[in-house]
C-alpha cells in the first residue's frame, strides 16, 4: 500500500505531537513540517526525520493531506490555500474564528471536491465511545471542563478553547434543534473570557448546562446525563463511566408504602443497578486514533468521524454563547 504524503502546519504545543505521531504511522509519510518559528520547525523536523519550512505554501505540491494546527486566527488563511488545491485537511478545533469563515472553508472544500475534518478529540475518548453504545435520550446534561492556565490559545477565550469540546459532544448526543442560549462569562486575566457558563435548551426539551474555566486550581472533565433510562456519569480524564439504571419494576409501578420502605434501605442494591465501567482496558492514544481516522477518510473517501459540518455546528453554538456573554446587561426601567 502506497503511503500518503502528509504535512503538518504549525508545530507548537499540539502540532509537534501530530508530527511525532504521523512520522510513526505505517500508512503515512511525514514529508514536511511548517512553523513561523524557524527554529521550532527545524527542531521538530530533526526529531521526526523530515524537512522544515516556514511557508505553508511550500507543501502545496508535496502532500496528499495536511494537518493544520496553527493559532485559530490563522486557520482560514492557511486552510484556504490547501483546499483550493483539493487537499484534504485535519484542522484543529475550533475550525475558524467565526461561522462566516467556517462557511467559506466548507464552500471551498465542496467546490474543490475535498473535505475537512475538525480536531474534536474527545469524540475518540473511549468513555464517550462507550457512552454512544448505550441508548439514551437525555433530558438534562451537565458538563464541567476546567484546567489551569496554560499560556496557550490566548488568541481565543475559554468558550472556543475548552467549552467547544463539550458543545460538540452535546450536539452529537442531542439530535434536536437548539431553541435558546443563555450564557455569562468573565475575563480574569484580561482580554478574552477565561471562565464561562452556558445553558442550552433544545426543541425536544433537553437542557444542557456547560461550565468551563482555564483558571481553575483543579483540572476536571466530566459530563453527567439524566434521562428516562437512568443516569450516566462520564469522567473523560479517567476514561470511566458510572451508570445507574432503575429496575423495570421501579420504572413501571407506582410507589406504595411497602416499596417506599424498601427504597429507604435497598435503593442501590435492589432497585437501582449501579455499574462502574473502566473504558481504558486497552489503552490507546486519542490523537493517534483521530489521525488514523483522518488518513482512512483520505484513502477511502468515507466521511471522517468529525466532519466540517460538525465542526461548523459546534462553532455556531459557541458564537451564540459568546454573543450572550458579551451582550450588554439589561438595565431596570425607570419608574
Amino acid at each position: 500500500m502506497q503511503r500518503l504524503r502528509v504535512g503538518v502546519v504549525g508545530v507548537g504545543h499540539l502540532g509537534k505531537e501530530h508530527a511525532r505521531i504521523v512520522a510513526t504511522l505505517p500508512e503515512a509519510e511525514l514529508v514536511g513540517v511548517v512553523d513561523a518559528n524557524g527554529a521550532q520547525a527545524e527542531a521538530v523536523a530533526q526529531r521526526c526525520g523530515t524537512q522544515a519550512y516556514r511557508d505553508p505554501r511550500a507543501l502545496l505540491s508535496r502532500v496528499d493531506a495536511v494537518v493544520v494546527a496553527v493559532p485559530t486566527v490563522h486557520h482560514r488563511a492557511v486552510a484556504a490555500d490547501f483546499l483550493r488545491q483539493g487537499i484534504p485537511l485535519l484542522i484543529e478545533k475550533p475550525m475558524a474564528v467565526t461561522v462566516r469563515q467556517a462557511d467559506e472553508l466548507l464552500e471551498l472544500a465542496e467546490r474543490h471536491r475535498t473535505f475537512l475534518q475538525v480536531g474534536h478529540i474527545e469524540r475518540f475518548n473511549p468513555a464517550f465511545e462507550q457512552l454512544q453504545k448505550r441508548p439514551m435520550q437525555p433530558k438534562y446534561i451537565s458538563c464541567e471542563r476546567y484546567s489551569g492556565f496554560s499560556g496557550r490559545s490566548t488568541d481565543i477565550g475559554v468558550v472556543l478553547d475548552l467549552m467547544i469540546h463539550d458543545l460538540d459532544l452535546v450536539l452529537t448526543l442531542v439530535r434536536a434543534p437548539l431553541r435558546s442560549v443563555e450564557a455569562l462569562g468573565a475575563a480574569v486575566l484580561g482580554g478574552n473570557e477565561d471562565l464561562a457558563q452556558a445553558r442550552l435548551t433544545f426543541a425536544n426539551g433537553c437542557v444542557a448546562d456547560l461550565r468551563a474555566s482555564r483558571v481553575h486550581p483543579t483540572p476536571a472533565r466530566h459530563m453527567h446525563l439524566f434521562g428516562p433510562e437512568g443516569f450516566t456519569g462520564v469522567d473523560f480524564a479517567r476514561r470511566r463511566l458510572t451508570v445507574m439504571r432503575p429496575n423495570e419494576h421501579l420504572r413501571q409501578n407506582p410507589l406504595d408504602a411497602a416499596m417506599l420502605a424498601s427504597l429507604k434501605t435497598d435503593l442501590f442494591t435492589r432497585h437501582i443497578h449501579v455499574e462502574e465501567i473502566d473504558c481504558d482496558t486497552a489503552p490507546r492514544d486519542q490523537l493517534t486514533c483521530e489521525l488514523q481516522d483522518f488518513l482512512r477518510a483520505v484513502r477511502t473517501g468515507q466521511s471522517p468521524r468529525v466532519d466540517g459540518a460538525a465542526g461548523r455546528a459546534a462553532l455556531a453554538v459557541a458564537s451564540r454563547i459568546l454573543d450572550a456573554v458579551h451582550a450588554p446587561a439589561s438595565l431596570p426601567m425607570a419608574a
